[in-house]
């Protein structure tokens, strides 16, 4: 009988093998490994800064995946464990280290469609991802390197760091301005290889010590200027790079900038590609340098004379290859303020019930001929704001410009206003 049910057992194992061999299926074991399916963006790896974490970049991802990318695109190197109160010894360059094997056992050139990555980088982890393009060779194969309130060339703080405090470790004092970790990071060329390099920072970098109605915006990153010397006029220039598209954020703390809504927008838009072949949009920014303009006399001579930094742009987005554009010029009011006589002390809008008041004229040119003209006006409580002008289409090959002509008011009198001040983006060719 047995022998009879192994028979029979038998007959059936060969009749499901032929029948599957006839349907051209074959067995689970023998089927041939998928390889490795490619990433339809190019993917975005988030650094975080000193003593933080990777829930530091939680909005911006929101933000990110509404901007099209997926989360498996989406990346978050986490050195936590080794930048902590008490335990911040390991130096920046081994963290830099760290975040090329993570790079590399994440497999994100090979998964990237162009072989290539973007970074945004917070504070500290700036310096890290500058670390790693420079010694790992990182900028061959780094699109974008955008970094958010990032210490480039120190901050003040560490300065004040005293041997033995917890929070005065290793990569503080790798912080200081002129520390030997710096002066290697900032020799030769600060924007290194064929990388697109994009810095963010929420203080203009002249706001005087006077708190409260003085304050700077990230009262962290501080008290450094460009290149690399203490200034406490120039607080917060030290996130500028040489050769980086510099850009002053809405007046955020230092924690708040990878959060604020503006910034993020903007950094995306400076990480996608022209034409959208490995981003889920289109995007062109090119903006004017940020220009400081004053009413009567200038800092620091007292009288109430007004002041206003202003940054011209134009963007420029759409679907990926489309053949047109949407594009509209947009003029950026930061450090609105004024300096208040009787009491000899500058005061920025936003307290002592005073507004910043913009009233602009803004011209999209395309082509040479007017695309777009508008005569926004603007009055918040606050000593920064943006106006535009309405989105009007434009083809490939196409030449767009934005300029802007605008008066700032900030004080009781009109006779000290900021008059007929000019902003302009530079020309734009649409891809």
């Amino acid at each position: 009988m047995r022998s009879q049910l192994l028979a029979l057992r038998m007959f059936v194992v060969t009749a499901m093998v032929l029948v599957a061999a006839a349907f051209g299926l074959a067995p689970a074991a023998s089927a041939a490994p998928h390889p490795d399916v490619k990433l339809a963006h190019r993917p975005i790896v988030f650094v975080h800064g000193w003593h933080s974490g990777p829930g530091t970049w939680n909005h911006m991802v929101d933000k990110t995946r509404e901007y099209g990318y997926t989360s498996d695109e989406l990346y978050r190197f986490d050195y936590s464990s080794f930048s902590q109160v008490g335990n911040g010894s390991t130096p920046i360059r081994a963290l830099a280290d760290k975040l090329g094997a993570f790079i590399e056992k994440e497999d994100l050139l090979n998964k990237s469609p162009d072989g290539q990555i973007d970074i945004v980088a917070h504070s500290m982890g700036g310096l890290v991802s500058r670390a790693y393009l420079k010694q790992n060779e990182g900028s061959k194969t780094t699109a974008h390197l955008v970094t958010l309130a990032t210490p480039n060339h120190g901050t003040i703080l560490s300065y004040f760091c005293i041997p033995g405090i917890p929070q005065c470790d290793e990569q503080a004092r790798e912080m200081d301005a002129g520390s030997g970790f710096l002066t290697w990071l900032n020799g030769g060329t600060e924007t290194p290889g064929s990388t697109h390099y994009a810095t963010f920072r929420s203080n203009v970098g002249d706001e005087p010590m006077v708190p409260p109605t003085t304050y700077w915006c990230d009262t962290t990153v501080v008290g450094v200027d460009e290149d690399g010397e203490k200034s406490l006029k120039h607080s917060g220039r030290t996130s500028i790079l040489k050769g980086a598209a510099n850009f002053v954020s809405p007046c955020v703390g230092h924690d708040q900038i990878a959060n604020d809504d503006w910034t993020i927008d903007k950094a995306l838009h400076l990480i996608a590609d022209s034409d959208g072949a490995h981003t889920p949009k289109a995007a062109q920014v090119r903006c004017g340098e940020l220009g400081e303009h004053w009413g009567k006399g200038s800092w620091p001579r007292p009288g109430g004379w007004v002041s206003a930094h202003a940054q011209s742009c134009v963007v420029a987005t759409g679907a990926p290859h489309a053949a047109t554009k949407s594009v509209h010029t947009e003029l950026q009011i930061r450090g609105c303020g004024y300096w208040f006589g009787y009491a000899s002390i500058w005061w920025y809008t936003g307290a002592g019930n005073i507004n910043c008041d913009v009233h602009a004229d803004g011209i999209l040119w395309r082509d040479g001929y007017w695309g777009a003209h508008d005569k926004p006006s603007s009055s918040v409580y606050e000593r920064w704001m943006q106006v535009r002008t309405k989105d009007v289409p434009a083809a490939k090959g196409a030449q767009v410009e934005g300029s802007w002509k605008f008066d700032v008011h900030a004080y009781h009198d009109s006779e000290w206003d900021v008059k007929a001040a000019k902003a302009d983006s530079g020309s734009l060719i649409i891809k």
